[in-house]
């Protein structure tokens, strides 16, 4: 296949992705969830509770184990820091681990159903936790094993922080064999009680953060 041939067809295959990662979300959120407005910064600025507050965080990790299409599979999937922030000067406060909830606190077993009924992905991991942010920048995280998923193949840690603005990321490797290793390394601005979708070649994370107690239900 020519140069060309390949790009276009990687392309296509990338796109394929988004837009399966993107439907998941759509159609797993548009039952519980209110329609997503335009991003502004009054909008942005409200999203995060004190920095003593708890969050709920309940994360998928998913194996995309179709093709590929030629795309780099050993790549980071993006930049570690994609988005600025002008706020939170405590650079000291630091990330602390809540509590690992049980599978019935669980809001996202939709999306996981739909990833395991989908061709050519699996779901590597499902959990749900409380936490407080870090300070924005502070690189302060939560480990994976912290979060119980040991011997899934996955290692890395978790990072909610907080300065005008609310920010999740992913620092992640997945082994899939002794050899083979893919990074996810990922962190964007995020609005609470909302469905993100973290992309990778190989591999993909859905996630939701909410202020700890609004998860529960009746709340």
């Amino acid at each position: 296949m020519s140069t060309s041939g390949r790009s276009r067809s990687t392309e296509v295959v990338s796109l394929a992705r988004r837009q399966l990662g993107l439907a998941l979300l759509a159609g797993a959120a548009s039952a519980v969830l209110p329609a997503r407005s335009a991003w502004s910064q009054a909008g942005a600025a409200k999203t995060a509770p004190s920095a003593a507050s708890l969050y709920t965080l309940e994360m998928i990790v998913f194996r995309n184990s179709g093709s590929a299409g030629g795309e780099d599979l050993t790549a980071d999937g993006g930049e570690l820091l994609q988005d600025s922030d002008t706020g939170g000067n405590d650079g000291a406060r630091s990330a602390r681990f809540g509590e690992l909830l049980p599978a019935s606190r669980r809001r996202l077993n939709d999306v996981a159903a739909r990833l395991n009924a989908a061709g050519g992905h699996k779901v590597i991991a499902h959990v749900v936790w409380t936490q407080t942010a870090s300070a924005w920048n502070s690189g302060s995280s939560i480990p994976i094993e912290q979060l119980g998923l040991s011997g899934t193949g996955l290692s890395g840690a978790v990072r909610l922080e907080r300065g005008t603005y609310l920010h999740l990321g992913f620092n992640l490797v997945f082994a899939s064999t002794a050899t083979t290793r893919y990074t996810l390394a990922q962190i964007r601005r995020i609005k609470l009680n909302e469905r993100h979708y973290f992309d990778h070649p190989a591999l993909g994370i859905i996630a939701q953060v909410a202020p700890r107690g609004s998860e529960e239900p009746g709340l």
